[in-house]
């Protein structure tokens, strides 16, 4: 199952759509457009080494399976330097996974990179930065969870340097495009 979104600066909007490629699993949106509206100076919610962090959304990705499983979200998108997700040529776009549930009830997140096992050379955590490439499962202690629900809170925070600020005209369009892929164990 995938997800997809474009982001455009101008009037900056996060479209997402979820085709099912799974009878068995479906993925559904909070919301299927997020604007971020125009980007200005005035926006800038921290600076950092010519960084600027734009305000950030919020989208509730929620999995439904009919039988328990273990459900692990992978996000694939086009990446920079270190796996970080372009925005634009020159803009990078944070993805901030946390508050998991599982048929109800809160676990930590994982990240893995592991398509099949779903392990993680990494303690599970109340939240985890994502980049290109990572997945997420629900983790209690060192066992992955089971259940027919799965939800996750992503956070996506535009950042853009300094140079994009000052040069970006009225119709400057940044798009980034992410594919949320789920895969399942029993």
């Amino acid at each position: 199952m995938k997800i997809r979104n474009v982001m455009i600066l101008s009037s900056v909007a996060l479209l997402f759509s979820a085709p099912t490629f799974s009878a068995e699993c479906q993925i559904a949106l909070s919301q299927p457009t997020v604007s971020f509206g125009r980007f200005k100076q005035d926006d800038i919610a921290a600076s950092r080494k010519n960084w600027n962090r734009m305000p950030a959304k919020e989208v509730m990705v929620n999995v439904f399976c009919p039988q328990p499983r273990v459900m692990a979200l992978f996000l694939q998108s086009v990446s920079g330097s270190h796996g970080g997700i372009m925005f634009g040529q020159e803009g990078r776009l944070a993805l901030v996974a946390d508050k998991m549930t599982v048929d109800g009830h809160h676990y930590d997140l994982a990240k893995t990179t592991d398509r099949v096992a779903f392990t993680s050379t990494e303690s599970p955590k109340e939240k985890v930065f994502l980049k290109n490439n990572d997945g997420i499962v629900a983790r209690q202690n060192a066992a992955s969870i089971r259940g027919k629900q799965m939800s996750v809170t992503v956070k996506l925070i535009p950042v853009l340097n300094d140079q994009q600020l000052r040069s970006v005209s009225d119709n400057t369009v940044l798009e980034s495009t992410l594919a949320w892929e789920l895969l399942t164990a029993e």
